[in-house]
């Protein structure tokens, strides 16, 4: 075997982290621990104080810094903590060889996670702990696995759910998403080249293997891998090169029936509302007048009503804009326009400038003539 082949089997790279997000992980390890302890002593009998069980400190790393994994879900810590403490209190009682006794647990507790599927690797040191923990432990008895590991497991998991919640870009547990729904920029892939969640189940059933991974984060890393490569066609490409400038707006007191022909006149599904800053605010489109028809009139007199009436209706462009507005910066990859389009069903989107303000428009026409001048181009090549 090679050296640099052995060296790659033993050193394997690890996802890359950002300085950030591993700083995070060891400060939320540390305040929980720290808490976990502090609050086992509070709540343990005179007897039992000194009494934590270290592989807590296993369970931390993987609750911060692999907190999406199923083996650091709450039934994983729960469940199998208290199943590992069990069964190696009773291979300590049962089996006089400590060494055998030891082997036993942890073979019987990996057998019993895997068969509740609450899979726990820091939980194998739990069940070996009851066995060579010696007398202090042995004399614990039951109370080892409900005194001593449960309560510091359950206060560990109250830790995660509190830290995990509260600290920007987390979320726990990770919950599980309906099939086939991944988050991820699903307007990016087609339906037709997108995996269906039933069959990440069958592929990971076929390895045979446990794969320390969820079938949705699997199936978002290959969501996210196929917009990656759709970013790459596409090349540089961003929204300042394919929008509409010098584009046509309206004011929040403009009245209706001006927008009304502003959409008319140019022939446009929609009109960008800005303030006195040239910011943009909102949009009208041609679905927010009908949103706003009285539909007890006559076809005739249904939009007639809207622009003309003085009774208390909606008169300006305000009162019938969308808003907050759905924009682009000027600067995004137009492989997200995809994205944007599919998730809100619109047909077009204002693109801003660094501060704010009106920069262009984009249409899916415009993207429909990106497509077709890079097919000619590849043609032409």
């Amino acid at each position: 075997m090679r050296t640099e082949t052995l060296v790659a089997r033993l050193f394997p790279e690890q996802a890359a982290i950002s300085g950030r997000e591993k700083l995070i992980s060891a400060l939320a390890a540390f305040a929980a621990i720290a808490a976990m302890i502090w609050a086992s002593q509070l709540l343990a009998q005179p007897e039992h104080r000194s009494f934590v069980a270290a592989s807590m400190g296993s369970s931390a790393v993987l609750l911060f810094a692999a907190f999406h994994s199923p083996m650091s879900q709450p039934w994983a810590l729960l469940g199998g903590h208290l199943v590992s403490a069990a069964i190696g209190v009773l291979c300590a009682r049962l089996i006089p060889d400590p060494v055998l006794a030891a082997a036993a647990a942890v073979g019987l507790a990996l057998l019993a996670m895997h068969w509740l599927r609450c899979l726990h690797p820091p939980a194998g040191a739990t069940a070996v702990f009851a066995v060579i923990g010696g007398q202090p432990i042995h004399a614990l008895g039951w109370s080892y696995v409900f005194l001593v590991v449960g309560v510091n497991a359950a206060l560990l998991l109250v830790a995660a759910l509190l830290l995990n919640n509260l600290l920007p870009g987390r979320r726990y547990p990770m919950r599980r998403s309906p099939a086939g729904a991944a988050n991820a920029p699903a307007g990016l892939v087609s339906r037709a080249a997108r995996p269906e969640h039933e069959d990440i189940v069958a592929a990971l059933r076929g390895m045979d293997t446990f794969i320390d991974v969820a079938e949705e984060d699997l199936e978002r890393i290959y969501l996210l891998a196929t917009v990656n490569r759709q970013k790459r066609t596409l090349g540089s490409v961003v929204c300042r090169d394919i929008m509409t400038r010098n584009v046509t707006s309206v004011s929040p007191q403009t009245p209706l029936s001006a927008v009304w022909e502003v959409l008319r006149q140019r022939n446009i599904r929609g009109v960008p509302v800005v303030d006195e800053d040239g910011r943009v605010v909102g949009m009208v489109a041609i679905s927010d007048f009908l949103k706003n028809t009285d539909w007890n009139w006559n076809r005739r007199g249904r939009l007639r009503c809207l622009l003309t009436s003085p009774r208390q209706a909606p008169s300006t462009a305000a009162d019938i804009m969308t808003a907050p507005v759905i924009a682009l910066r000027e600067d995004t990859h137009v492989a997200d326009l995809f994205a944007t389009f599919a998730s809100h069903g619109i047909n077009h989107v204002p693109v801003t400038a660094a501060d704010g303000s009106l920069a262009g428009i984009i249409t899916r026409l415009d993207l429909l003539n990106l497509f077709g001048s890079q097919v000619g181009d590849r043609r032409a090549a």
